[in-house]
């Protein structure tokens, strides 16, 4: 089966176009070729650039009528393929215009933005395309289906983003979003917090600020894992993450680390909350 952007027509916000394309395409597999489903939508090429300007660009007419992807060579295959889907994105949502004469150039940084409540409005649109990438790369239901009975696990999302076949960054902010359970996954380089993902309903805020060393007392301090290797599903106390007042409403917390390279470390934190 086949799709157009007259499939589309009437449908303006992130997840509901993503939705609406699985939708119509109930077939595609987990890793679907998304260079073909750009194609359809017209995107008419997608071109490597041995370039440190961007990580990828959209190119296209004051209208919309056909779009161009430039992509920086050299990334991973899972990053070029979500950063495929944030162009599009751009491309797909109504609203995204760049400004007369310019081209959405988006960097690696961009493809972290989050918060669609950004004051920005560079930064809110680039919110909504990663929200739409993920939307599209890892539908939440399919996601949430595909989720083990025996509890959060860094080697389940390992699997995950093996089977999307997406980066298991981007996994897991989908990961902490369709999990039933009180999950949080922070990622850390060089023994510093560099990022953190949560679901803001169910698990409480985590003391250690950004850009702030693990705690000392953290299994994480102690693990030094080769790429690729994780630890047990190992007990802590919730004071080490959460600080002594939030602490009070976990039962139990338990910390499990993941192994990763160029200084990367990725952590999962899950809580087991005291009825309130």
């Amino acid at each position: 089966m086949t799709i157009s952007r007259l499939d589309l027509d009437g449908v303006g916000q992130p997840g509901a176009i993503a939705k609406r394309i699985h939708d119509l395409l109930p077939d595609l597999p987990l890793d679907f070729d998304i260079e073909d489903l750009c194609r359809q939508l017209d995107i008419h090429s997608i071109t490597e650039l041995d370039t440190s300007a961007f990580e990828a660009a959209l190119l296209m007419d004051i209208n919309k009528a056909a779009g161009s992807i430039l992509l920086a060579s050299g990334s991973p295959p899972a990053r070029r393929r979500f950063s495929i889907g944030h162009e599009l994105g751009h491309f797909l949502l109504p609203y995204h215009k760049p400004h007369a004469g310019q081209r959405f150039d988006c960097s690696l940084e961009d493809l972290h933005v989050l918060d669609p409540r950004e004051k920005d409005r560079r930064k809110r649109i680039e919110a909504e395309a990663n929200r739409f990438a993920a939307a599209l790369l890892m539908p939440p239901a399919r996601v949430k289906s595909c989720l083990a009975s025996s509890g959060p696990d860094l080697l389940e999302l390992v699997r995950l983003a093996r089977d999307f076949n997406v980066s298991k960054e981007a996994m897991a902010r989908t990961y902490v979003d369709v999990h039933p359970e009180a999950v949080a996954v922070i990622v850390l380089r060089d023994a510093r917090l560099a990022r953190v993902y949560r679901h803001p309903d169910r698990f409480p805020w985590i003391e250690p600020r950004i850009g702030q060393p693990v705690p000392a007392d953290s299994i994480a301090h102690r693990h030094r894992l080769h790429p690729g290797a994780a630890s047990g599903v190992t007990d802590c106390d919730p004071e080490i993450w959460l600080g002594e007042r939030v602490a009070r409403r976990v039962d139990v917390l338990t910390e499990q680390v993941l192994g990763q390279s160029q200084g990367y470390t990725m952590v999962m934190l899950h809580a087991e909350m005291l009825d309130e």
